[in-house]
């Protein structure tokens, strides 16, 4: 990545008219006690009509003598006005499965070339990303890095322009330290990842 630092120029309002990725939408609904209400939100009008989701999230782990470790990524943006710390991501492509587009973002975005960890029983949880302000949702894809694999030793990513994308691999006994180190420098860390990291640590304080 560029030593060069990324910043906000400016910020203006925009009509939805003009708007490719997401719509300011206004939502009227009734309420438990039948009054009527409204609220505001937003919606990514880009969700394919074949997905239930708009996007996946990509839990991407690579086995070494040394332990698990987690792949991750640092990348500018723009409403969070720093570089974000996250788990690799992106959006379902019309008439892919969610299972493809996990395979085919984490390709494109780190090179690695991944293999589907399929679910234990019945249908993975379908987690909304903001609920209070976006109708926006995901799934979370398991995935296996296998590092001996050739192609698994000097990935080579196919970004799009304007995408500048650093990845990184943390053991997953030091996420949550980690989280909070990266935290100290500046970055932001995005919230599904936080939360990740926090349940582990949870699970370290409670011993479950």
């Amino acid at each position: 990545m560029s030593d060069k630092v990324a910043k906000v120029i400016s910020t203006e309002l925009l009509e939805n008219k003009d708007a490719r990725w997401i719509n300011l939408v206004k939502i009227t609904y009734e309420d438990q006690n039948g009054q009527v209400r409204t609220w505001e939100g937003t919606r990514r009008p880009t969700r394919p009509k074949t997905s239930a989701v708009d996007a996946v999230q990509m839990l991407a782990v690579r086995e070494l003598p040394t332990g698990a470790e987690l792949l991750l990524e640092k990348q500018f943006r723009a409403p969070a006005g720093k570089l974000v710390v996250e788990f690799p991501a992106g959006l379902v492509d019309e008439g892919e499965t969610v299972e493809e587009a996990a395979l085919r973002e984490l390709r494109e975005e780190t090179g690695y070339v991944g293999e589907v960890v399929h679910e234990r029983a019945g249908q993975r949880p379908m987690f909304w990303s903001s609920p209070a302000s976006s109708s926006s949702t995901t799934f979370m894809i398991q995935l296996k890095v296998d590092a001996t694999k050739a192609e698994n030793q000097t990935p080579k990513p196919k970004l799009e322009d304007g995408e500048f994308i650093e990845c990184f691999w943390v053991p997953f006994k030091d996420l949550y330290e980690e989280c909070r180190r990266l935290e100290a420098k500046g970055f932001a860390i995005d919230g599904k990842l936080g939360a990740f990291a926090e349940g582990l640590e949870a699970a370290k304080i409670w011993k479950i």
